[in-house]
């Protein structure tokens, strides 16, 4: 239960990170965004390294190795594609693609850690998957329809799916072999900031000389919301299987509607019956999941 719990809150962390996102790049661009995000997540994660440095210490280079090709995938592969979907198509519309994370990270614990979920995580999963569609209501089929650009924004938070759903199972791999979830989380952060740096360090700059202190304060605040969500997930994938947290984890673009349409200008998001009816079924999936695992 205590991993439900933590993978729950590692929704609400993803959901609302998206929304403070899409607040913030209305001056800030997506690569400048995803950068100052990271650096905010850097402000949760790396104080709680201090809790474990003795152990830092003595772990092998190969570890370190292992944290930068999870800096490279969660924050320049994940959040980077993330929040350029957010950019070209909104939070709302690019949420439930971010959401099918859940069906990657499935398909590579299944095939490269052997997991074997119980059949109702899989109906379960689907599930989660075919609600958090629906609930998009009609902005999808309309964004698809009226602007083919949008494709290259559902493209990316297809993109970002994959990465979310590898990196949860090399996160897992990670805090097995080594512990210290903590530690994994500062410093893949500590390496994705070196690797977007590059990327997103001069138009990061030009943004804090040009973009109001709010926006700057959203972009940074979806950072440390941010850093709740993957410190909670990796906490919650130490205590259960991939196959069991990712689905909930994954039920985080229901918090970026819900969000979208209290708080975000013009209501990007109403309330329809295929929202209703999408929330409900994301969360019969989740409670399929949940009884699956006590199986």
């Amino acid at each position: 239960m205590v991993a439900i719990g933590l993978a729950l809150l590692a929704s609400l962390g993803f959901g609302s990170s998206a929304i403070f996102a899409r607040l913030g790049m209305r001056q800030v661009n997506p690569l400048a965004s995803t950068l100052i995000s990271a650096i905010g997540s850097l402000l949760v994660a790396v104080p709680l390294t201090m809790l474990s440095w003795g152990a830092v210490l003595a772990l092998p280079a190969a570890a370190f190795l292992g944290f930068l090709a999870l800096g490279a995938l969660n924050f320049l592969g994940g959040r980077g594609q993330n929040y350029l979907s957010i950019y070209l198509v909104g939070a709302a519309r690019s949420a439930p693609f971010v959401g099918a994370s859940a069906l990657f990270a499935a398909i590579f614990a299944i095939s490269l850690t052997g997991e074997r979920p119980h059949g109702l995580v899989l109906v379960g999963t689907l599930g989660v998957v075919a609600g958090l569609a629906a609930s998009t209501g009609d902005s999808f089929r309309q964004g698809w329809s009226s602007d083919k650009k949008s494709l290259l924004g559902y493209a990316f938070a297809l993109g970002a799916a994959a990465c979310y759903g590898a990196s949860s199972v090399m996160a897992k791999h990670l805090t097995g072999t080594y512990g210290l979830p903590f530690v994994v989380a500062a410093f893949s952060l500590i390496f994705g900031v070196l690797l977007l740096a590059p990327l997103g360090g001069y138009s990061a700059v030009q943004s804090v000389r040009r973009a109001t202190s709010r926006n700057l304060a959203f972009t940074a605040l979806s950072g440390v919301v941010g850093a709740v969500g993957v410190v909670s997930l990796y906490l919650a994938v130490t205590r259960a299987d991939v196959v069991i947290v990712s689905p909930i984890s994954s039920t985080n673009p229901l918090v970026t509607l819900l969000m979208a349409h209290l708080f975000l200008e013009r209501r990007l998001e109403r309330v329809t019956r295929w929202v209703f009816l999408g929330t409900l079924l994301a969360v019969l999936g989740v409670v399929l999941v949940v009884v699956g695992a006590a199986l």
